[in-house]
C-alpha cells in the first residue's frame, strides 16, 4: 500500500517515493504559513522598521522637507538637541508625569480592583464608570477638561462655593500649574487601565492562599500587602514599562489642552517633535534626531525595567522556597 505524506503549506496528499526514498526536499521547505503572515509582515517591516531606519538616516541632515536640498550635518542635530533647554524641560516633565501617573494608577487601580472583588452592590456599574476614560478618545474629552480647568471653569467655581476664592487661578494659562493639569488628566485616564489589568491579576490568585493568610490572623491590609501585591508584581512592572513609554510619546492631552505652554512649561517630547515638524522654519532632520532619542530612551528603560523585574521575581521565589523548606 502506498503511504501518503503532506507538503508543508498544502492540503494535497502526495505519494511517498517507492523503495524507501525521501520526498523532494523543496516540498519540505515550502513556508506553508508564510503566506498568511505576509500582509502583517509587510506592514510591520514596511511601515514601522523602514520608518525607524529612514528617520535615523534623516537625523544626519538639515532638511526642511519637500524638494529642498538635504544638507549633511553629521551628529549636529543630536548635539543641538542635547544642548536645547526645551529638551531637558520635556524630559523633566516626562519623568514627573510618569512617576505621578504610575503611582496613582497602581494605587487607584488596586483600590478599585480589591473593592470589586469584595461584595459590593452595583459592582458592574462601577466597573463601567471606571473603564469609561480608557475607551473614550482624548480628543473627545479635551474640550471638557478645558472647560473644567480654565479661569471661569468648574474648578474655580467649586473653590468659590467653598469660600476658597483665594485659590482661584488660571490653571491652564500659567506655567506653574499647566503641568499639574496635564498630569491630573493623565491620572484620570490611567486608573481605569490599571484597574483592568490588576482586576484580572487578582482573579488568578488562588483563593486558598488568601484563606490561609486569614486563618493565620492576617487582616485585609496584611493580605493586600503580603499576598496580593507580591503576586501582582509582574503586572505592576508591565504597567511601569507601559506608563514610561506612554509618557515618552505623550502628545494628545498636552497639545489639545495647553499646546505645550505657556513657556514650554507643559512641553513633552511628543509636542516638541510635532512643533518642530509643523513650524514654518521646520527642520525634519532635527525632528528625526529627537525621535531617535525617544526610541533609544524607551528601549533602554524598558529593558532595564524588565531585567530588574525578573530579578525581583526570582528573589521573591527564592525567599518563598527557603521559607517553605524551613
Amino acid at each position: 500500500m502506498i503511504d501518503t505524506d503532506r507538503i508543508v503549506g498544502s492540503d494535497r496528499p502526495t505519494p511517498a517515493l517507492q523503495g524507501g526514498g525521501r520526498p523532494n526536499r523543496r516540498a519540505r521547505l515550502l513556508p506553508g504559513g508564510f503566506r498568511w503572515i505576509l500582509p502583517a509582515f509587510v506592514i510591520s517591516v514596511g511601515l514601522i522598521y523602514y520608518s525607524i531606519i529612514y528617520s535615523g538616516y534623516l537625523s544626519f541632515f538639515d532638511w526642511p522637507g519637500g524638494r529642498a536640498l538635504m544638507t549633511p550635518v553629521g551628529l549636529g542635530n543630536y548635539i543641538t538637541a542635547l544642548q536645547d533647554p526645551v529638551l531637558w524641560t520635556s524630559l523633566r516633565n516626562t519623568l514627573i508625569y510618569f512617576v505621578v501617573v504610575f503611582v496613582i494608577q497602581v494605587a487607584g487601580g488596586t483600590l478599585f480592583a480589591a473593592a470589586m472583588h469584595s461584595k459590593v452592590r452595583f459592582a458592574n456599574v462601577y466597573k463601567v464608570l471606571v473603564v469609561i476614560p480608557v475607551v473614550v478618545a482624548p480628543a473627545t474629552l479635551a474640550p471638557a477638561h478645558i472647560e473644567v480647568w480654565q479661569s471661569d471653569g468648574t474648578i474655580n467655581h467649586i473653590l468659590g462655593w467653598f469660600g476658597l476664592s483665594g485659590l482661584e487661578q488660571s490653571w491652564i494659562g500659567q506655567s506653574t500649574t499647566s503641568l499639574l493639569v496635564v498630569t491630573l488628566v493623565g491620572c484620570w485616564g490611567a486608573i481605569g487601565y490599571g484597574f483592568i489589568l490588576l482586576y484580572a491579576g487578582m482573579s488568578q490568585i488562588d483563593p486558598e492562599l488568601i484563606e490561609a493568610g486569614r486563618l493565620d490572623g492576617a487582616g485585609n491590609f496584611r493580605v493586600l500587602f503580603s499576598i496580593v501585591l507580591p503576586t501582582l508584581r509582574p503586572i505592576i512592572v508591565s504597567l511601569a514599562i507601559l506608563n514610561f513609554i506612554t509618557a515618552l510619546k505623550l502628545f494628545d492631552n498636552p497639545w489639545l489642552i495647553t499646546q505645550g505652554g505657556p513657556a514650554h512649561s507643559s512641553e513633552f517630547l511628543g509636542t516638541m517633535i510635532y512643533a518642530e515638524t509643523a513650524s514654518t522654519d521646520r527642520n525634519l532632520g532635527y525632528a528625526s534626531a529627537l525621535s531617535i532619542l525617544v526610541l533609544v530612551i524607551a528601549v533602554a528603560v524598558s529593558i532595564g525595567m524588565q531585567l530588574r523585574g525578573r530579578e525581583r521575581v526570582k528573589l521573591t521565589k527564592r525567599r518563598r522556597k527557603e521559607t517553605a523548606d524551613v
